[in-house]
């Protein structure tokens, strides 16, 4: 029979928490962390300290997946990896412990070796068994809570791998019995294999252990529990291996988290000989302005009030100083204790965990992929992958239902328990309640608090030594696996950046990733259509009639003050206009149109799957507060109809009026934009001008492509400043009309700057591509404005001079966007440093703290900017992609740079934002939606009007297939006016006869435009709402776990569960 040992009686219990464990733990540690050896080292210790070793072979015996692998990772201190993987062959972990000895009072320092082995090696190899059980002097055999096969199993393979002769240790452990609510092995069971083979029989929790008291390293406690939950955990703890930074996440106690962090700057008072010192003048303005005082002793009073209103709230909270020669900088450490995250979590409605279930695999790539036995280079292992679980909302009555509430450390998420805190000082008074001095916000906006913020998990850098992957902490994962630009193929780590991030900043990214994986095929599409116009732009037709022609076409001049000119002299161009022009076009805008579609349908689906993967299905916001600049500004008090209380009030009308002045403002800025459309159009006429007269043959050819290119940079050089003062003026204008709440702040405000940045960016390339050419007229009547004669498009057409705008324009202001994203936030926290350290002065070269360093990061800005980039660039790829279909290429590229941008802002550059929880991408989808509609119409007008392909179709149906005779078909002469009037008889290009009457294949080609448009919209729009009813929102088999999930969340949380349960047994006897 075995004989349990109770816990103290051979080593002195908690011995390294002890003052003197704490000093021999300095003695031996590499700068003060624990040390990875390699697989021939073992510690090297100084003389005076080495202790005996006394050396333990231990092996670990169970079915596959009961956790052998986890359970030695618990032992070890390190991280539990969220993925089960079999063991391959034979793995071994050597962790050393100190322990000092009861009976003779030294310290001795164990070697335990840990075997594993997989269960398919040891069925497939002989040998395996013997090696792992040569000189063992333990054996662990384990068994799963979850896995009731498992505990069957325990005396057969008891039986099969140890002898009654052997002396070998044999010790029984069940893991993962905090994973269910009912577990699949009972207690009456496990007292019943006590008492039949004499063994203890431990439980094993299946989460990781707390951090230890310095903060840094996990607690190598194994959450063994023997008989009660209540009995003394068998402690086996472990001082090697890497473990991440933590040093400003606990107070200094080391136990306790820092959840916030509130920083203010007081400037130091001078003492009475500085005072006498001062010159008179400025003795004389500090008395006459005394606001300045008075200001600073109300915001002393609010503080005060505000920190007092904390700690009745239950905050607990560490204040540390940073004390220069100017000014001190306070840092409020604030943490929850374990009743307001209860209280509070019920008040928010917190998802709690019922039953944990296998993570599913959401890239629809890998899963292809794998069906079809390919490598796939863009998966990679992300360690520490977050459970999934089936949740329902928290209520503290039924907490023991959920699993892992036992500990009161891990139970909460630390982006949960941001949000708790946030909440608090969100609802917290500092003045009086009657004028809504409430919460953070305010006190942020009246600068009597400089900033607040939850803490980044340790620093972003990696050990310059190899560590084990699950020993970095979260935020060096997040770099390691996502933000570095290595990482650009690979995919991106959701589950990670939403249990770091939370959902609103995990849902943008999921989209962007989501959007740049749908850009490859439009990209690998666009790419051949684009090269196969260019193997077939010198087979064109009508551009080797050009280039064949000589002198035989006479063109007429392109200015009042031009000659005339031989069309021979454009063939680069009607080569070069083919490639932009020609029916793989055509083919590529259809394609475009049911890509956009289908684009949106699938995120649809990917969204629903995500949102319940995250537990923010039907997410709604709480009834929101008025936001503070509303709160501060607002005229009157009224009694708020839901919540019943009375709050800052702004009249409807009023609202209205001021609305209705910040839309005739818009309408002003959008009127400036079409001013500054028609300056660029004039200036591209006075450069074609100006090159024509150059006389040089290249620059007279080519006067409308210089032109052209030239105009276009200016008008980005426009577009960037008119979008830079609109934002701001918008920005000022949504303050102005007083939105009570911030979501409708951001919606106004979001309306605003997409509508003006639509306009901005989308005019030019609209009126190239269907006003420009429209309004030529013909000679001896061309049409004018402003004294300068209407344009044409160029020599190659307007298709090509479209391209060459959406090239300059789109790309350009990628480029520049990306160049911003990189230098801006590195120069802002450059600034941020440089001010702290004038701040701290002297203090400068001490270590510093957590909360220190993310001070000094920038603060986090919100997504809008982003969103509005992308949305922007997906109209760029789908309203004009008949004339550019490089056009997804090219924004393939860009994403592929902005994930790593956007990731790197966000690891390294930003303080770590409030999680914010977010179900879908908003009022994006809706533009997105809008966008998609407006390209199917705008490729169709693009297609008929714009394009030569219609014209082209129908001369080869009535005159020529092989478009023999076509240019000269196309060119009109110079009515006999014109020549009369002392000009040269000419050619232009139109359908019109000598009189210059628009001629019958003219109308006949109108009529063939229209009804292409009508045809191409409806075939498409049908066919888009079939794709939209085959596609359904939500899959099946999301469906079937939503169900399950309120099935069980109705049976954890009815108070009748086992009235309801006999009843439901009751009903199914006959």
């Amino acid at each position: 029979m075995a004989v349990l040992v109770k816990s103290g009686s051979l080593v002195t219990a908690d011995w390294l928490s002890s003052v003197d464990g704490q000093e021999y733990l300095a003695s031996i540690l590499r700068k003060n962390k624990r040390k990875v050896f390699g697989l021939l080292e073992r510690p090297v210790l100084p003389p005076q300290i080495a202790p005996d070793i006394a050396s333990y072979k231990i092996f670990l015996s169970g079915k596959s997946g009961v956790g052998k692998t986890a359970a030695i990772a618990k032992f070890a201190g390190l991280e539990i990896s969220s993925v089960h993987h079999e063991t391959t062959g034979i793995q071994t972990r050597t962790v050393y412990w100190p322990a000092k000895l009861v009976e003779s009072g030294r310290v001795i320092m164990f070697r335990f070796q840990f075997w594993d082995c997989g269960e398919a090696s040891l069925k497939k190899f002989d040998h395996i068994l013997a090696a792992c059980k040569d000189k063992a002097d333990a054996i662990l055999f384990l068994f799963s809570f979850t896995d009731r096969s498992s505990f069957n199993d325990l005396p057969s393979q008891m039986s099969r791998i140890v002898d009654d002769s052997e002396k070998i240790v044999k010790i029984v452990i069940g893991t993962k019995f905090d994973q269910y609510m009912h577990t699949d092995v009972t207690e009456r069971e496990l007292r019943d294999f006590q008492q039949t083979w004499h063994l203890p029989v431990f439980k094993m929790k299946s989460i990781n252990g707390p951090r230890l008291s310095d903060g840094k390293t996990l607690d190598g406690k194994a959450g063994l529990l023997e008989g009660d939950d209540n009995d003394e955990d068998l402690c086996i703890n472990s001082n090697s291996g890497y473990s991440p930074d933590h040093r400003g996440n606990y107070f200094s106690d080391g136990t306790t988290k820092v959840d916030f962090v509130l920083v203010w700057e007081v400037k130091k008072k001078r003492s009475k000989r500085q005072k006498v010192r001062s010159s008179y003048q400025e003795m004389e303005r500090e008395e006459k302005d005394p606001t300045k005082m008075n200001l600073y002793n109300r915001h002393e009073k609010w503080r005060n009030k505000f920190v007092k209103n904390l700690q009745n709230a239950g905050l607990l909270m560490e204040k540390d100083i940073t004390i220069s020669e100017k000014k001190s900088i306070h840092y409020l450490k604030l943490s929850a204790p374990w009743d307001v995250l209860v209280y509070y979590a019920e008040e928010l409605s917190l998802r709690a965990p019922l039953q944990a279930l296998p993570n599913p695999c959401m890239n629809m790539s890998e899963i292809i992929l794998e069906k079809l036995s390919i490598p796939n280079i863009m998966t990679e292992h992300v360690p520490n992958r977050p459970v999934d679980y089936y949740t329902c909302p928290f209520r503290k009555s039924k907490l023991d239902k959920f699993l892992g509430s036992y500990n009161h450390e891990t139970y909460f998420t630390n982006t949960q328990r941001h949000r708790i805190v946030c909440e608090i000082l969100a609802t917290t008074v500092y003045g009086k309640r009657k004028r809504i001095q409430v919460g953070i916000d305010r006190l942020l906006n009246e600068n009597v608090i400089t900033s607040a913020f939850p803490l980044h998990e340790g620093p972003y850098e990696l050990p310059e030594y190899e560590v084990p992957p699950e020993s970095l902490n979260p935020r060096q994962s997040l770099y390691k696996y996502w933000a570095r630009w290595s990482q650009w193929y690979r995919y991106q780590p959701l589950d990670h950046i939403r249990e770091y991030f939370g959902e609103k900043i995990a849902i943008y990214f999921a989209w962007l990733g989501f959007y740049t994986t749908w850009l490859l095929p439009a990209a690998i599409v666009g790419t051949l259509v684009f090269i196969s116009g260019l193997m077939s732009m010198n087979t064109s037709k009508p551009a080797e009639e050009i280039c064949n022609s000589s002198n035989l076409y006479l063109m007429c001049p392109l200015c009042d003050t031009c000659d005339t000119w031989n069309i021979s002299e454009i063939c680069s161009m009607a080569k070069l206009g083919y490639l932009f022009d020609h029916p793989g076009t055509v083919f590529f805008s259809i394609f475009m149109s049911f890509w956009a579609v289908a684009f949106l349908e699938h995120w649809k689906r990917k969204n629903a799957t995500l949102a319940h993967h995250w537990d923010s299905v039907n997410f709604e916001e709480e009834e929101e507060r008025p936001r503070p600049e509303f709160a501060a500004r607002a005229p009157t008090m009224e009694q708020n109809p839901i919540t019943g209380i009375k709050e800052p009030y702004f009249p409807e009308k009023d609202r209205l009026s001021r609305i209705i002045t910040g839309s005739m403002i818009i309408i002003i800025m959008l009127l400036i934009v079409m001013i500054f459309l028609v300056t660029v159009i004039m200036y591209r006429g006075i450069i074609s001008v100006m090159m024509y007269h150059t006389g040089n043959t290249i620059l007279k050819t080519q006067a409308g492509n210089i032109a052209n290119i030239s105009s276009s940079l200016v008008n980005l050089i426009l577009i960037l400043l008119m979008g830079q003062i609109y934002t701001s003026l918008a920005e000022k204008l949504t303050r102005w009309e007083m939105h009570r709440t911030q979501s409708q702040f951001e919606d106004a405000f979001t309306f605003k700057v997409f509508v003006f940045q639509f306009v901005n960016f989308y005019s030019s390339p609209f009126y190239v591509a269907f006003v420009k050419g429209r309004f030529v007229g013909y000679p001896g009547h061309y049409g004018k404005l402003f004294g300068m004669r209407n344009e044409d498009c160029g020599s190659g057409g307007c298709l090509i001079e479209l391209a060459q705008q959406l090239f300059i324009i789109m790309v350009g202001k990628q480029m520049i966007t990306n160049i911003e994203e990189f230098a801006i936030p590195k120069l802002k926290a450059w600034r941020q440093k440089r001010k702290l350290a004038v701040a701290r002065g002297s203090q400068i070269c001490q270590e510093h703290k957590q909360w220190e360093d993310d001070n000094e990061l920038i603060p986090p800005e919100g997504l809008i900017d982003e969103y509005l980039e992308m949305v922007l660039q997906f109209g760029f790829i789908t309203i004009f992609v008949a004339a550019f279909p490089l056009a997804p290429l090219f924004a393939l590229l860009n994403n592929w740079v902005e994930i790593r941008l956007d990731a790197q802002k966000f690891v390294c550059e930003y303080r770590r934002p409030v999680a914010e929880r977010a179900q879908d991408i908003g009022v994006w989808f809706n533009i997105l939606e809008a966008l998609a509609q407006l390209s199917v119409i705008f490729n169709a007008f693009l297609i008929a009007f714009t394009s030569e392909f219609l014209p082209r179709l129908l001369y080869q149906y009535e005159h020529s297939v092989h478009l023999d005779g076509y240019i000269n078909f196309t060119l009109a002469y110079a009515p006999n006016t014109y020549v009369q009037s002392n000009h040269t008889m000419c050619r232009y290009k139109a359908f019109r006869d000598t009189d210059g009457n628009l001629t019958l294949f003219y109308w006949k080609l109108l009529a063939v435009r229209l009804g292409f448009i009508i045809a191409f919209e409806h075939v498409v729009f049908f066919i888009v709402r079939i794709i939209d009813w085959i596609v359904p929102d939500i899959p099946e088999s999301l469906e079937v776990k939503m169900k399950r999930e309120r099935y069980l969340a109705k049976q954890a949380l009815a108070d009748n569960q086992d009235i309801y349960l006999s009843e439901a047994v009751l009903s199914t006897e006959p």
